[in-house]
């Protein structure tokens, strides 16, 4: 199962990966932290999606290597690898919070007193992800169903894929909505939460864990470019 961690511990480590993203350059500490990002995922229990984040992470990591610096065709200039994976390692530390219940998100954010700008959208697009991650799998099911997925019309191929997801997004988006507000989301009075919200030793550890890793690497950054 893995060790759980609470929610804003989870959050913690997300805006210490961001910082760390944004400021990095050297490919060695880049390589690193990648290592700690899936140690930090299988303590957690995701065995399988560590091991997809890694091999992608990989395949993008020798395409630079292999492009020396000059990126792969135009089709892949050197930039696009480099954000690619960034995206790719912010992805990995938001993984053990896509898909948390919305109740125990909305229940951490009243709890910290965060502002309704902050957790409303936040609560939305946790809820969101999962359900459109289903929404993909069931339009790429169809489209195999029909033999309409062949890779010498990609175009088409991509229409058929993205015209249906962008109409069910909409109508899903309208749907979670209204069952949102129907329970009380935007009710200013005290929520309650039937999980036990514990800021636990585990969550201690791991926040002074995710600082001092943090604060270790933006002063190897400097040693490294000065």
């Amino acid at each position: 199962m893995g060790i759980k961690f609470d929610f804003r511990t989870k959050l913690l480590v997300i805006v210490l990966m961001m910082s760390l993203v944004a400021v990095l350059t050297s490919d060695i500490l880049i390589y690193t932290l990648l290592g700690l990002l899936c140690i930090y995922l299988l303590i957690q229990g995701f065995y399988r999606q560590t091991v997809k984040y890694f091999v992608v992470c990989c395949v993008f990591i020798v395409l630079r290597l292999y492009s020396d610096g000059n990126g792969v065709t135009f089709l892949m200039p050197e930039m696009f690898l480099f954000m690619i994976l960034r995206i790719l390692m912010m992805v990995m530390a938001a993984q053990p919070v896509l898909g948390m219940p919305p109740g125990e998100v909305v229940a951490v954010f009243k709890k910290i007193h965060a502002p309704n700008g902050i957790a409303l959208p936040v609560t939305f697009t946790l809820r969101f992800f999962p359900t459109i991650r289903s929404e993909f799998s069931d339009v790429f099911a169809s489209l195999r169903l029909r033999k309409l997925l062949s890779w010498r019309h990609p175009l088409d191929a991509m229409e058929y894929i993205v015209t249906p997801v962008i109409f069910r997004s909409s109508r899903i988006a309208e749907e979670l909505a209204a069952s949102a507000e129907s329970r009380g989301i935007s009710n200013p009075g005290v929520h309650s939460c039937r999980r036990k919200l514990l800021f636990r030793k585990r969550d201690w550890i791991m926040c002074v864990a995710a600082i001092a890793v943090t604060v270790m690497y933006f002063v190897l950054e400097r040693t490294v470019a000065v």
